[in-house]
């Protein structure tokens, strides 16, 4: 009777030391609220061109899913959000950022003035923590923007856990290459900053896509902005919206393809049918 009541009792204790972990949800990860979080767009421009058809295609993604209104309330744009790579920055892309985000919110000229892009993206970061949401940086370009944006944040709000309210998804290795070396290191060190696997697999055609060009340009609403990204980046020499994945990772959306995404994003009825 000694035995089994030993076995009885301390059965439970172990299984209680192994299942316990398993059931606190410890390891959950945070995933994106369209209510309360900002996503913070951050294109370099600095010198591949790709950033352009990235900006016509979140565009597309973003008033698909949400509406032009949402937008204006829950997006930030930055170009210019460079690094080492600064003297490759590449003006002409100011149209495209014009076509994709004049009318719904406007956007942040980093390579005009650095300083005061750092405040503007403080100012709005700051505003969605302080009313309980969080940050999302889709990190289009290097990270030493973002690493001077949650410098001040630290500075001005030394109370908040910038590393669990700042989440960073960068998923190119020559983006991190080209961030300034500390930069990347206190971003790493001080937001959630989330890696994923190089979008250039599932978002990059070399010599295009003539189905996909179609289908873009004629879009009855999104139609112009690809116009201005093609007109930037020809689609003929190389379709490229590869930093659209980390957005699409924020959504919750996966790895969709070139072609997932046109029968996703850009049939004639697309930007009715996700609302």
């Amino acid at each position: 009777m000694r035995t089994t009541s030993a076995i009885f009792f301390v059965l439970p204790a172990v299984l209680i030391l192994f299942v316990s972990p398993l059931v606190r949800g410890d390891d959950k990860k945070p995933t994106f609220n369209s209510k309360t979080d900002v996503i913070s767009l951050h294109y370099d421009h600095a010198p591949d061109k790709d950033d352009g058809q990235s900006a016509a295609a979140d565009r597309t993604v973003l008033e698909s899913k949400f509406g032009k209104k949402w937008i204006e309330k829950h997006i930030v744009a930055v170009s210019g959000a460079y690094g080492t790579n600064k003297r490759g920055f590449n003006p002409k892309s100011d149209a495209v950022m014009r076509a994709a985000w004049d009318d719904c919110g406007g956007w942040i000229a980093a390579h005009d003035d650095w300083d005061a892009a750092v405040a503007k993206l403080v100012k709005r970061w700051t505003a969605t923590i302080e009313a309980g949401g969080s940050v999302w940086a889709k990190e289009g370009g290097q990270s030493d923007l973002t690493a001077d944006a949650v410098r001040e944040i630290k500075k001005q709000m030394p109370e908040v856990a910038t590393a669990e309210r700042i989440h960073v998804v960068q998923h190119s290795k020559w983006n991190e290459g080209t961030t300034t070396k500390a930069d990347l290191a206190y971003a790493k060190a001080n937001t959630d900053y989330i890696k994923i696997s190089d979008a250039n697999r599932y978002l990059n055609q070399k010599g295009g896509n003539a189905v996909f060009e179609k289908a873009a340009v004629g879009h009855p609403v999104f139609g112009k902005v690809w116009q201005a990204a093609f007109e930037y980046y020809n689609p003929k020499q190389r379709l490229d919206f590869s930093d659209t994945g980390e957005l699409l990772h924020i959504l919750g959306l996966g790895e969709l393809g070139v072609d997932d995404f046109r029968k996703r994003f850009l049939s004639p009825d697309s930007g009715k049918k996700e609302r």
